[in-house]
C-alpha cells in the first residue's frame, strides 16, 4: 500500500468533513432561531437581541460559520444551548452507550448472517436455503422501529422477559440489540450467499475436492477465504446501517446515545450539539471506510493501490 494512496484517501475524508460541516451548519439554521425556544415567554426584543448576541448569532453566516470550523478543529464545538455543557463532553459521554449497541448488533448480526449464508449456499435450493431467502428478505422489507416496538409489545409487554428500555444491565441490551442486528444480518446474509456460490463453483474448489480434501476444509478455509472480500464489503456498509439505525433504534428504547441525544437536540434547535453530533458520526464513518480499504490489501495481496 503506497504512500501516495494513503494522502489520497487521506485528502478525501479531510474534503467530506469539511462539506459535512457545511451542510449540517446550513441545515441546523433552517429548523429556526433557537432565542426563540430558549427565550420566556415574557422576554422583551431586547432580551431575545441580548440572548442573540451572547449567542454569536447575530452575526452573518460566513462568521458563525468560521467560528465554528476553526472552534471544532480544536475540538470545541461550544456550548449546548439546552444542557449549558460543552457539546463534546455531551457527545464524548454518549458515545461509549452507542459503540456498546451497535457492537453488540454487529456481533449478533455477524453470528446469525454468516452461519446462515454459508449453509444456504452450501445446501442450495433446499428448505434451509429457501427459509434463508425468506428471512433474509424479510429482514429488509422491516424498519427497524417497527422490529423494535413488535419486540417491546411481545417479549416487555405481553410477555414481561426484558425491560422496555433504558441503560444498565444486559437485559437493557437485549431488545435493541436484536432489532438493531435483526436489520443488518439480513443484507449480510444475502451476500454471503452469493459470494459462497460463485467460490464454491470456482475451479481451485474443484481441484480441492479431486484431492480429496475434507469438505469442511474446502468450505471454510478455500471458499469462505476467497469470498472473504465482498463480504468485509457489505459488513463494513452495514456498519454504517448500524450507526444511522441506532438513531432510530435509541429513540425507540431510549437508549441513551449519541442518536438518542442527537434527535433531542434537533427538537430543542440546539446548534451546537446537533452539529457535534453529525460531525462526530461522519467522522467515525469515513474513518471506518478508510480502514476498511487498508484491510482489502491484507485480505486479498493481489489488490495494489501502488498506482492509485
Amino acid at each position: 500500500m503506497s504512500i501516495r494512496f494513503l494522502l489520497s484517501r487521506l485528502t478525501q475524508v479531510v474534503l467530506t468533513i469539511l462539506l459535512l460541516s457545511v451542510i449540517v451548519f446550513g441545515l441546523a439554521r433552517l429548523t429556526g432561531d433557537p432565542v426563540a425556544l430558549m427565550a420566556p415567554a415574557e422576554a422583551t426584543q431586547e432580551d431575545m437581541d441580548r440572548l442573540r448576541t451572547s449567542l454569536g448569532l447575530d452575526q452573518s453566516l460566513a462568521v458563525q460559520y468560521w467560528r465554528f470550523v476553526s472552534n471544532a478543529a480544536m475540538g470545541d464545538f461550544g456550548t449546548s444551548i439546552r444542557w449549558n455543557e460543552p457539546a463534546a463532553d455531551i457527545i464524548l459521554e454518549r458515545f461509549p452507550a452507542t459503540l456498546l449497541l451497535a457492537s453488540t448488533s454487529m456481533l449478533f448480526g455477524v453470528l446469525l448472517a454468516l452461519p446462515v449464508g454459508i449453509l444456504s449456499a452450501v445446501r442450495r435450493d433446499t428448505w434451509f436455503d429457501n427459509f434463508g431467502k425468506v428471512v433474509s428478505l424479510a429482514g429488509q422489507s422491516m424498519p427497524t422501529f417497527w422490529i423494535g416496538i413488535m419486540l417491546i409489545l411481545v417479549f416487555a409487554l405481553y410477555l414481561p422477559i426484558f425491560p422496555t428500555s433504558g441503560y444498565g444491565t444486559g437485559w437493557h441490551l437485549v431488545l435493541p440489540s436484536i432489532a438493531l442486528g435483526g436489520y443488518v444480518a439480513a443484507a449480510i446474509m444475502r451476500v454471503t450467499r452469493s459470494a459462497m456460490l460463485d467460490a464454491l463453483e470456482a475451479d481451485y474448489v474443484r481441484t480441492a475436492r479431486s484431492k480429496g480434501a475434507p469438505e469442511r476444509r474446502i468450505i471454510l478455509i478455500h471458499a469462505l477465504k476467497n469470498a472473504a472480500i465482498p463480504i468485509v464489503t457489505i459488513i463494513a456498509l452495514q456498519s454504517a446501517t448500524i450507526l444511522r439505525g441506532a438513531v432510530v433504534t435509541e429513540t425507540v428504547f431510549a437508549w441513551p446515545g449519541v442518536g438518542k441525544i442527537a434527535v433531542d437536540a434537533v427538537t430543542a434547535r440546539d446548534f451546537p450539539l446537533v452539529q457535534a453530533a453529525v460531525l462526530f458520526m461522519g467522522c467515525v464513518f469515513l474513518l471506518m471506510n478508510l480502514l476498511i480499504d487498508m484491510l482489502y490489501v491484507v485480505l486479498d495481496p493481489r489488490i495494489s493501490y501502488a498506482r492509485r
